[in-house]
């Protein structure tokens, strides 16, 4: 089976104020940290179960993976053709800050294998980007949309916050239908969360900011339901919405439980018995990387852990748990248990289940965490 590739990119120019994933402003030492990525993709195929692994995707996430530059990029991709089968390849993603995409900069993406761009729009709203310390402007994320079309790219997706400090229905509402005027073809939207260590989450803390209510929330995720139907895209996951057949292939493999390779400090990997992460430190990677053993941290799964991926990823998508899948995964005592604890959310209609398939009803949707906490093994 082709796996995912997972390239961690993680330096930004400045820090957002929600943001607790792991990047640096430590630019300068870019190239060293590019050339430690290149030997750990040399150096980790065997963790896919291959000396050449089949790709069917690649990912450029981070961080900011719109700061390398065209030698960045050569580098990696060289070591990927390879160490790595790109014949079954389908989607080359690059997560990029709007800001970034100069039409230079895009006509320059144009000469690797990329076909898929992620933008991180997050609002259309000014004041909310600047209160979240976001280095974009509203217009330069519209004009950054149009110029990747005409750059070529035909699958671009953003992302859209809801829930900011101070956001109002009305402006979220706004910013979607906004940002529909555009030609995407993906939407990934989701709640602000709180992240302890975060600027906005000290800001809390201190009393300055409050959290938006769970009806406000409710009513911009039902909203936002609503107004991307009505324009013709298929929610296929909790926080994901495509035009049919701009599904993101790579993000569905952590839902369907394909494996895949994290390449870069605080980079996570999946083989389906194990889980790991490369600890997020440049520090620690650099040096790991010079003593051939990588600093990370391991969890082997077991049966129950595994079953509780599968229900906590199924339940996340359209498609929902595929009960006859489950059985023959993990035997006819965890379907049972599985729909044993189903019978309290499926009589009040938050679940249904049809067609060997336990799945969230609208009205389990934007609770589909104490539902999940309902079905897994403790």
């Amino acid at each position: 089976m082709e796996a995912g590739l997972y390239l961690h990119i993680p330096f930004c120019t400045s820090k957002c104020h929600y943001c607790d994933f792991y990047s640096v402003t430590a630019l300068p030492r870019k190239g060293e940290i590019v050339e430690a990525m290149v030997k750990e993709l040399q150096t980790e195929t065997g963790f896919l179960g291959s000396s050449k692994p089949a790709l069917r995707t690649i990912y450029f996430g981070g961080g900011t993976p719109s700061l390398l530059q065209a030698e960045d990029f050569t580098r990696l991709f060289n070591a990927i053709k390879a160490s790595y089968d790109l014949e079954h390849l389908q989607e080359v993603t690059l997560e990029a800050n709007p800001d970034d995409l100069t039409p230079e900069y895009l006509a320059m993406l144009r000469q690797f294998p990329f076909n898929r761009l992620s933008i991180g729009v997050q609002t259309l709203d000014d004041a909310g980007l600047k209160r979240i310390n976001r280095r974009h402007t509203a217009a330069q994320a519209k004009q950054a949309v149009l110029d990747s079309r005409e750059a070529g790219f035909t699958n671009i997706s953003i992302d859209l916050m809801y829930g900011l400090p101070g956001q109002t229905a009305e402006f979220f509402r706004q910013t979607v239908d906004e940002a529909l005027a555009l030609p995407v073809t993906h939407v990934s939207s989701y709640a602000l969360s709180w992240e302890e260590g975060s600027v906005l989450y000290k800001e809390l803390m201190q009393g300055r900011l409050q959290q938006a209510s769970d009806e406000l929330l409710e009513a911009a995720y039902f909203e936002l339901n609503a107004v991307l139907a009505a324009h013709g895209f298929q929610r296929y996951e909790l926080s994901n919405f495509a035009m049919p057949g701009y599904e993101s292939k790579h993000n569905s493999s952590y839902w369907n439980g394909t494996s895949y390779l994290g390449i870069g400090p605080g980079a996570h990997s999946y083989n389906g018995v194990l889980r790991r992460f490369n600890l997020p430190s440049i520090d620690q990677y650099m040096e790991s990387m010079r003593r051939g053993e990588p600093a990370r941290e391991l969890e082997w799964l077991d049966s129950n852990a595994r079953y509780n991926d599968f229900i906590m990823t199924g339940l996340r998508t359209t498609r929902g748990i595929l009960v006859k899948e489950l059985e023959k995964l993990f035997g006819v005592s965890k379907r049972y248990y599985c729909l044993y604890n189903a019978q309290k959310n499926l009589k009040n209609g938050f679940l249904v289940y049809e067609d060997e398939s336990l799945r969230l009803d609208e009205k389990g949707l934007f609770i589909a965490d104490d539902i999940c906490s309902d079905l897994i093994w403790v």
